[in-house]
């Protein structure tokens, strides 16, 4: 089964003085203050850095969920300060995330949660999101594939609330794969685990840039990590340091 697509792009990501500022009533905060920052396909990328360092507004920027304020920003060959770039469309295609937070449709399945990035723009609202993961059969099979590949192959039709937070997680970094994405972005994975929990979690995500050459980066607090990232990001007060 073929995990992601192919990143061919030097480099995936590259960042020339990339600015972020964000106005809380009359203050204005400078979330990032000029970063630099190249990242080569099939890199496993760890950005470390205490809370309110600008780790999670980095991954934003990366992942398209947000645009800088000032400097200029490359993903995947697409310039992302050009006028008429569609960011949710080319969001979808390459991009999967992960987040500390679960995100899990409570009434849904395991099976089910894994589909949903495949149906967004296919259902009007989400009274029929089940009518229209029911017909999309290959879709199914890779999911089933992912859940299985995660280590969750006897747990497909359990629903959330029957899964341990391991195992959320492990459904959370399948959905992130479902649409076989160039880029997998991680912020703070693994930030509601225990120690053990957390390194099955942080095991997978290697297991998939090694094994499959997808490009990932993990946003972190936890330095104990460092030493097992191929290359590491370090965030201080919205700088590279």
């Amino acid at each position: 089964m073929e995990i992601a697509s192919a990143c061919t792009i030097k480099p995936a990501v590259n960042a020339k003085g990339l600015v972020r500022t964000y106005r809380r009533g009359a203050e204005q905060i400078r979330a990032l203050k000029g970063i630099d920052l190249n990242i080569q396909c099939g890199e496993f990328v760890g950005v470390v850095g205490h809370s309110g360092a600008g780790k999670t507004t980095l991954l934003n920027l990366i992942g398209l969920m947000d645009r800088a304020t000032e400097g200029s920003l490359s993903v995947l060959g697409h310039d992302t300060a050009r006028r008429g770039v569609r960011f949710d469309a080319l969001r979808r295609k390459n991009i999967g995330f992960v987040f500390q937070e679960f995100y899990l449709m409570p009434t849904l399945t395991a099976l089910e949660n894994v589909l949903l990035p495949t149906m967004w723009g296919k259902a009007r609202d989400m009274t029929e999101i089940g009518s229209a993961i029911s017909d999309r059969v290959p879709s199914r099979q890779r999911a089933a594939e992912l859940l299985k590949l995660v280590g969750l192959g006897q747990r497909m039709t359990h629903k959330p609330s029957e899964l341990s937070g391991g195992e959320m997680q492990r459904v959370a970094v399948a959905r992130a794969l479902v649409n076989s994405p160039r880029l997998l972005l991680a912020d703070e994975p693994t930030g509601n685990l225990d120690t053990v929990t957390r390194d099955g979690i942080f095991n997978l995500l290697l297991a998939l840039n090694r094994d499959s050459g997808l490009t990932v980066i993990v946003a972190t607090h936890d330095l104990s990590l460092e030493s097992r990232f191929t290359r590491v990001v370090r965030l201080e007060d919205g700088n590279v340091v």
